[in-house]
């Protein structure tokens, strides 16, 4: 989709894009700006300061407001938090967006509620994953206030398909872009492979997500992103392939380090921790990602998901479990290889058939980057969404002028 039709056609609209994160949020950041470059008013709300908001300081054309808005069962803090809301809707009164888009559940939430104190506003919800509906608190909040949405984004299909299920009045998939050509296949994997001490025929299979300990009954023996399945998989890939390296690149994303720590331990017990490298967080991903051979996603529910996207665009073998969004990008012997969740040797079998035919290997990379260009580039994400608040807000003009029109 071209965005130079969007830009002639379409009038600036005030926008206020609302989340719930501090930290991490590059999807969110990338798409902020690109509304603003496409000649919108935009204001991001965050509920408090952090690595994000700095970075949106830096972006022309966006203002940031901080307003603490939130969820807590702790009865203390509620009066703060209702003075949070009101503070929101006061926000949202004064501030008149055409259109109100959120992020995350919390911020979703929020805004549904926050909306009511101007109605003209688009009410627009970006779902980038379901596992907030594991939870019964807000799997109830949802069903409440879905139909508050005048237009639900599911961030891959299986999304989308789950809240028109739910009863969303209207649904569309809209995933979360990045800056493609950031990423380049011919980068060397030199500096990555040196500093681990890799040689050129080292197989290297990596994982390069945050770590996110739950308590979720259904993420207690895996974490949500399966760091636990990749864990494990390596004593079987090892069998095969007995010089392989493996890397963990990510840590936790909020926490005191006891997840990563009980992780170390995992590889510590199955004897292999002298072969699995934790990196911590690295800036440096296109670097890491130029370093591998294979990137394996293991996650338990997820969207199309930012690191596989990359790992394509690098032409990287990739193994993601089959699940959420990942097969709108890991399609099955064509891009990369899907398998079933929480399955160590389904993993370790799939890695090993992609370090054994690097040629194979290579043909689904080169159609898993083809796939990632036309699919995730930013500005064509970007033009969609802008083309989306004003398909929605034409039909909703021309339901209330049908309205009016209408004999008593």
């Amino acid at each position: 989709m071209s965005t130079a039709g969007i830009e002639k056609s379409s009038r600036p609209l005030r926008i206020l894009q609302i989340t719930s994160t501090a930290v991490g949020g590059s999807w969110f950041h990338d798409q902020v700006r690109g509304l603003a470059e496409l000649g919108n008013e935009v204001c991001a709300v965050l509920p408090r300061e952090g690595p994000l908001a700095h970075q949106l300081r830096g972006v022309r054309g966006v203002r940031v407001e901080i307003i603490p808005f939130g969820l807590s069962r702790r009865i203390r803090q509620l009066p703060g938090l209702m003075a949070a809301q009101w503070r929101l809707m006061k926000f949202v009164r004064e501030y008149k967006p055409d259109v109100i888009h959120s992020h995350l559940i919390i911020a979703m939430l929020a805004a549904r509620v926050a909306s009511a104190a101007y109605r003209p506003a688009l009410v627009v919800s970006q779902v980038p994953g379901l596992v907030h509906l594991r939870m019964a608190p807000f799997r109830i909040l949802e069903r409440l206030s879905l139909r508050r949405d005048d237009l639900v984004l599911g961030s891959c299909r299986a999304i989308a398909r789950r809240y028109q299920a739910m009863g969303a009045r209207s649904v569309a998939v809209s995933y979360y872009g990045c800056h493609v050509h950031r990423f380049d296949p011919a980068a060397p994997p030199d500096a990555f492979r040196r500093e681990f001490g890799l040689t050129d025929d080292t197989p290297a299979v990596g994982m390069v997500a945050y770590m996110y300990p739950s308590k979720l009954r259904e993420f207690r023996q895996v974490g949500v992103k399966g760091h636990e399945v990749f864990i494990d998989a390596v004593p079987l890939i090892l069998r095969q392939y007995p010089e392989a390296r493996f890397f963990v690149v990510g840590d936790e994303l909020v926490g005191d380090g006891e997840y990563r720590r009980e992780l170390e331990c995992r590889a510590a017990r199955l004897g292999v921790a002298d072969r699995i490298r934790f990196t911590g967080f690295r800036s440096d991903i296109s670097s890491v990602m130029a370093g591998l051979d294979v990137l394996v996603n293991p996650s338990m529910d997820e969207s199309a998901c930012y690191t596989v996207v990359e790992a394509l665009l690098m032409r990287k073998g990739v193994v993601a479990t089959d699940v959420g969004g990942l097969p709108d990008t890991v399609q099955h012997g064509h891009t990369g290889l899907l398998i079933p969740p929480a399955d160590p040797p389904a993993l370790a079998q799939a890695v090993n058939v992609l370090l054994a035919d690097p040629a194979a290997r290579l043909r689904m990379a080169d159609r898993g980057r083809e796939l990632a260009l036309r699919q995730f580039d930013i500005t064509d994400t970007v033009g969609q969404v802008n083309e989306l608040y004003h398909q929605a807000l034409a039909a909703r003009g021309r339901r209330g002028l049908l309205r009016r029109e209408s004999p008593a």
